[in-house]
């Protein structure tokens, strides 16, 4: 028994040896790949390292609460961050404007700033100030107490002391504090731009001293060159090229945020955005949803246009829709990107928006997706050729305004586009550019062109995932209440409704009360144009085709030229019925102005040339069959009902019938002119064209065959009717 027990143990400690031999390489394998796919992760990371940017607009001038305002604002983002978080670049854009807004800023709101952005909490942050025209007053503190200053090529910087009667030695030493903390600018300078007693100089190129350092330095002949920088009784003022190219001492000139990305190195969607870290946002929520029509374009741009007069700062447009009418989408994309700069916009794509649906998410401040939307790609509209190229240059013309690269989008709605991926050796940004905005770049010769992202024949569509993985997107969201959330915003927005003003316009807008106008109009019109002098069908006609015209205008199908092409074929149509009775061509070319310019006036365009416009082509030939249908009703009326209303009825006369006809050509003939025939005779008024005339013995009334003829020159009769006579000058 024992024997057989230690068999067994013996047994199975060979088993457990064996296994132990066995399991320990993949045991140790498995940990050396474990440690090296850490390794590389963490190469990875190293590599390329995802900054982020916020960009925080500071009001100006600097009065009131702007103070603790950015101060909050700075300290909620603080917040956020954790140990393993990068130095967020926050870029503090001040805009001076062209009336000089920054004049009037306090000295001591704006030095509380300057202290907080040189505090040891705000060291987390790498703080950079993006100067916009003329930045004077106490305002120059704030980029003094940056870490990096950029300048648009319209700015300015310096006359600090100007809203002062006299400097004190407290302003004194905190310009000369705050600057020394940054050294960004030099102390000098920085007072240079304060004191207009102080003389500033540069010497031996990189020094900066006031006028007794620079007595001194000249006395003990360390002077080589020198330059004087701000004379003695004003304030320094520099342009952004002096101090970038003459001085060296701003890093960067940037004429837009696009560039200013490039310029730090940071994703272009990192620094798009204006977050607005601590405002109070009063938001409205609005819905596109289906097909683009200037119908719908024209209602949402009126209820934004009303929400921001009611103090809306924040709209969230939910998108979903395939696309439709370009006219519509442009005209949508040219509001929102005209709306104030203090309205921040979000697009939120939780399904799709392709086609040029997705141009509308372009002009938005922000575009939000969910992982599986899709944005982009074939959809309701397909541009032509010639559409595409046109399409090409608008958004490379709005681009800059947008702060969005191009090539993307216009990929999105032109299969022939071809986008590649484009490197900046050294450093880890990308960018997804056609060949012609490649080399619109103002560093195009930094970035190399990688493999091509779009495939020949066929639209580009992103999912919501690649949008955000490529930069075209900017967060993720799939729901209403995810975007709100983060601007601590109710989960739920409320759409706004329409008033009873909107809600006549909407009515005026419709298709089938345009046709109606349209209709009863141009029977109102041929009715004036029967019984002139009652004004009545005029008038009705007045108010019928100025409703039709305003709600085509409302609808954004007509314009100006559909209104000269409507007018002047009225004019003409006048000129002929009244001055030019029976020459035709006016009556002709008048009538065919005014369809013309009532078809147009239904469409966006003047031949369809892409499928949505075929589609369109229905409700331009119903336009002219209800012109059409008027002229035959507007005949009816006047022949068969005109003369049996009371009061109308004597506004025409009826047509003689055949007895006072008879009695008419009786009358006509009493007086026999035959004879004259070849006679002259004088002419006794003036002939334009009819008058009286001697012939003969005889007074006759005459009418010239064409000529105006003056009174006493010799005329022969050539022809006779009824009554009167036609002559022409004898001297032909």
């Amino acid at each position: 028994m024992l024997k057989a027990r230690g068999t067994w143990i013996w047994w199975a400690e060979a088993f457990l040896l064996l296994a132990l031999v066995m399991v320990s390489p993949s045991a140790v394998l498995s940990q050396q790949d474990e440690l090296a796919a850490e390794k590389e992760d963490q190469a990875n990371a190293g590599a390329a390292p995802k900054l982020a940017g916020v960009r925080l607009k500071v009001a100006l001038p600097i009065t009131g609460t702007v103070d603790t305002d950015v101060k909050q604002s700075l300290q909620k983002l603080l917040s956020r961050l954790t140990d393993k978080d990068e130095r967020p670049v926050v870029i503090l854009e001040l805009d001076g404007g062209p009336e000089g807004q920054s004049r009037g800023s306090e000295f001591e709101r704006s030095l509380a700033i300057a202290r907080f952005l040189t505090s040891k909490e705000a060291t987390r942050l790498k703080t950079v100030a993006y100067l916009k025209g003329p930045i004077e007053g106490h305002a120059v503190l704030i980029p003094l107490a940056c870490e990096q200053i950029v300048m648009h090529p319209d700015a300015e910087l310096g006359n600090a002391g100007i809203d002062e009667g006299s400097i004190s030695n407290t302003m004194r030493h905190a310009y000369e504090e705050i600057a020394g903390f940054r050294n960004v600018l030099p102390p000098q300078l920085a007072l240079g731009m304060l004191d207009p007693s102080l003389e500033v100089y540069r010497v031996n190129d990189r020094r900066f001293v006031n006028g007794e350092e620079y007595a001194q330095l000249k006395n003990d002949g360390q002077v080589a060159t020198s330059e004087k920088l701000v004379p003695r009784g004003q304030m320094a003022l520099f342009t952004a090229n002096k101090l970038r190219q003459d001085l060296q001492l701003i890093s960067h000139v940037s004429e837009n945020y696009r560039q200013l990305a490039a310029l730090l190195e940071i994703p272009e969607n990192q620094i798009t955005q204006d977050l607005g870290l601590n405002r109070d946002w009063k938001a409205a929520r609005f819905v596109m949803d289906g097909e683009i029509s200037n119908r719908m374009v024209q209602r949402t741009s009126l209820s934004m246009q009303d929400a921001v007069t009611r103090g809306v700062n924040f709209m969230l447009i939910e998108l979903k829709s395939r696309g439709g009418d370009p006219v519509a989408c442009e005209n949508m994309v040219n509001f929102l990107l005209g709306l104030p700069d203090t309205v921040h916009t979000v697009a939120l794509v939780t399904e799709e928006a392709t086609s040029n649906a997705s141009l509308i998410a372009m002009a938005c401040d922000e575009i939000a997706v969910s992982p599986n939307a899709r944005l982009g790609g074939e959809g309701i509209y397909q541009y032509t050729e010639q559409g595409r190229a046109d399409l090409e240059n608008y958004l490379a013309k709005i681009s800059i305004e947008a702060n969005r690269s191009w090539s993307i989008w216009g990929a999105m709605n032109d299969p022939d586009l071809k986008v590649f991926r484009y490197e900046r050796p050294g450093t880890t940004l990308t960018k997804y550019l056609s060949e012609r905005e490649a080399r619109e770049l103002q560093d195009a010769k930094q970035w190399k062109q990688g493999p091509e992202v779009t495939q020949a024949g066929i639209p580009l569509q992103l999912t919501g995932t690649k949008a955000l993985d490529w930069g075209v997107a900017d967060s993720e969201a799939t729901s209403v209440s995810d975007v709100t959330r983060r601007y601590g915003l109710p989960d739920e927005l409320e759409i706004p409704k329409q008033n009873w003003a909107h809600q006549f316009i909407e009515i005026l807008a419709s298709p089938g009360l345009a046709m109606f106008c349209l209709f009863i109009g141009v029977i109102a019109l041929i009715s004036e144009f029967k019984a002139p002098g009652v004004g009545v069908p005029g008038f009705v006609a007045a108010m019928c085709l100025g409703l039709f015209f305003w709600s085509r205008f409302l609808n954004g199908t007509a314009g100006w030229l559909e209104a000269m092409l409507i007018i002047g074929g009225l004019f003409f149509i006048l000129l002929e019925l009244l001055v030019l009775p029976g020459f035709g061509i006016f009556g002709l070319g008048g009538g065919a102005m005014f369809i013309a310019g009532i078809v147009l006036a239904m469409q966006t365009f003047i031949w369809p040339s892409t499928d949505y416009e075929l589609d369109q082509v229905p409700y331009s030939l119903g336009t002219i069959l209800v012109i059409f249908s008027g002229m035959i009703a507007a005949a009816f009326f006047a022949k068969h009902v005109l003369p049996r209303t009371p009061f109308l009825n004597q506004t025409m006369l009826d047509a003689p019938d055949d007895e006072a006809m008879e009695e008419i050509r009786r009358r006509e003939t009493i007086v026999d002119l035959t004879h004259l025939v070849g006679n002259t005779g004088l002419a006794l008024t003036p002939l334009r064209p009819s008058g009286k005339a001697k012939i003969g013995h005889e007074i006759v009334s005459v009418t010239s065959d064409g000529d105006m003829i003056e009174k006493g020159d010799k005329v022969v009769v050539v022809q006779v009717r009824g009554n009167y006579a036609i002559v022409r000058s004898a001297s032909q």
